[in-house]
């Protein structure tokens, strides 16, 4: 059989027919939304908590699409159609429906795009001023080290000034030397010069190894902020760990030059000493005191510079604090806010205009549409006095082929007038 003998065959297939852009669109754009907020409140972490977090990362995303569907179709299918014909109350709500629905999923989606980003920005800032802080509390450190050096000049001088006394008795000028009262207090005071002056120099060797130490922890802590093969949680939690660790360096940097013992001993000179019935010599000595506790005290005073506060570890970031930034990721928030909320405005606001045109190019002169007819349309023009015109029924004859049967109209029978 060929074509031409089955007229039920049609020449051609068929193009399948195109579903209109319009639905195409208001699927598409919520589906793109609900993917949009999945990957943010993976960014967020909140996938991270087992069976629960998965449930919540998959279930928003799905009611966030049916909600926007939703309301995306009725405030552009039904709430358009309606303002275009006049009902201010459908624009309104569409409207107001599409900015609550667009705000919201703007708010949930963006702080999950940039979240990561935004930690990153923070703990930089973090690393940065505890580099500047570590340098300060460096700098401390050397201001104290110069204390050292005075120690040594004074535990050297009542070294001499012992020795001077002993011989000649230079410091009491009494006598031609010997062992006396004063040359037993040069010696005590001269020991425990030295015993300041011992620590003072080992603490300020191990105040070199430990800003050696201070310096390579801080480089471990730019290294790892640096390293982006792992995610910004994990180097979060690895600088957490070193931020605790600096803090234990710095105080070892802060206790390795005795300040606060030899503030101590600045005191102790000043205080000065006593010799029993010579109370000229324990002036001179008090003197010569004196004037130790004033060099002494005149580093240290140098040394004490005006302490910074250390900076905190930043909390973790959350959404709300990432809305801070939107300035510095500018054209992803601007990229954001054009899907979730600016295209719905211009999608209805073009089906508003496109419904208007509509009408007035079916009715250019805006004439009002004829009313509807009914079957109480005659009655309307009826006035009192007039009688309803009664249409006659015509009595129908069918026919038929039958021979038998005569085909001559009916004779009316009846009297004649």
């Amino acid at each position: 059989m060929t074509t031409d003998d089955n007229p039920k065959k049609p020449d051609r297939l068929k193009k399948p027919e195109r579903a209109p852009y319009l639905s195409v669109v208001l699927v598409i754009l919520p589906l793109i939304s609900a993917i949009m907020l999945w990957v943010a409140l993976n960014n967020i972490g909140m996938a991270g908590g087992g069976f629960t977090g998965f449930l919540k990362t998959l279930l928003l995303p799905v009611a966030a699409f049916i909600v926007a569907y939703t309301v995306y179709r009725l405030a552009i299918e039904r709430g358009a159609t309606l303002f275009s014909v006049g009902y201010i109350l459908a624009g309104v709500v569409g409207i107001s429906s599409i900015l609550i629905v667009g705000a919201g999923l703007y708010l949930g989606t963006l702080p999950g795009l940039i979240i990561k980003e935004v930690e990153e920005r923070r703990l930089q800032v973090y690393a940065t001023e505890t580099a500047r802080y570590a340098d300060h509390r460096m700098t401390e450190a050397a201001q104290a080290g110069r204390v050292v050096p005075v120690v040594m000049a004074i535990a050297s001088d009542l070294n001499t000034k012992t020795e001077c006394e002993k011989a000649t008795s230079c410091v009491s000028l009494r006598g031609s030397g010997g062992y006396g009262s004063t040359t037993r207090t040069l010696e005590a005071l001269a020991s425990r010069a030295a015993a300041v002056r011992d620590e003072a120099s080992s603490g300020l060797q191990q105040r070199e190894a430990i800003r050696s130490e201070l310096a390579n922890h801080l480089a471990r802590m730019e290294t790892v902020l640096a390293d982006e093969e792992r995610d910004i949680w994990e180097r979060r939690t690895a600088l957490r760990e070193l931020d605790a660790g600096l803090e234990q360096v710095l105080n070892r940097l802060d206790e390795a030059v005795p300040t606060a013992m030899l503030a101590a001993y600045a005191g102790e000179l000043r205080a000065g000493v006593t010799i029993p019935d010579q109370p000229d010599v324990t002036g001179r000595l008090n003197a010569l005191l004196a004037g130790y506790a004033a060099n002494l005290e005149a580093v240290l005073g140098q040394a004490e510079s005006e302490r910074i506060e250390r900076p905190v570890f930043p909390p973790r970031t959350g959404a709300i604090q990432t809305l801070s930034y939107i300035g510095e990721f500018a054209p992803v928030a601007l990229l954001v806010l054009a899907v979730e909320l600016v295209f719905p405005l211009v999608l209805w606001v073009y089906t508003v205009l496109s419904l208007l045109w509509a009408r007035y190019q079916a009715n250019p002169e805006g004439d009002s549409p004829p009313p509807r007819e009914s079957d109480f349309d005659d009655l309307t023009t009826l006035r009192p006095i007039d009688v309803p015109k009664r249409s006659r029924a015509r009595k129908v004859v069918e026919y038929d082929d039958d021979p038998d049967v005569d085909d001559a109209p009916p004779v009316r029978r009846g009297r004649a007038r």
